[in-house]
């Protein structure tokens, strides 16, 4: 595991989607892209050639997605942050949001540990997920 503080770090998100081959998992409960043009861009360029899925807080977290091309999905209490591909996993005490709150961020590089979150995701948050609109 590697432990890294950061500011939004739309850099690291958009390196999992692009390096992704299959799917892109987006967990962000509290959302705010506006203004965040590189992020939508690349999140629009990769759904072209993956599945992107992301999960916000139900009735909270869908602020500035307008323009992403990507399946959304609301969870009730939803507080979790994780991002993952079919080989990746980063999880962090941040939402994705351009205010400049400093958050830790873990980038998980053992296969046991991206298996954790992946099971997390599976056990506790696709199965109460609902599609928005």
């Amino acid at each position: 595991m590697k432990i890294f503080l950061t500011e939004p770090d739309f850099a690291s998100v958009i390196s999992l989607a692009m390096n992704a081959r299959e799917y892109f998992i987006i967990v962000s409960p509290f959302n705010d892209l506006t203004g965040s043009n590189e992020l939508k861009r690349a999140l629009n360029e990769a759904a072209k050639k993956i599945r992107i899925e992301y999960y916000v807080r139900q009735g909270q977290g869908t602020k500035g997605l307008d323009g992403i091309n990507v399946r959304v999905f609301e969870v009730p209490k939803l507080h979790a942050k994780m991002y993952f591909s079919e080989k990746e996993a980063m999880i962090s005490s941040g939402n994705l949001d351009v205010r400049p709150d400093i958050n830790c961020t873990l980038i998980l590089n053992k296969r046991e540990e991206y298996i954790s979150i992946v099971d997390f995701f599976d056990r506790y948050i696709r199965p109460v997920a609902v599609p928005f609109n």
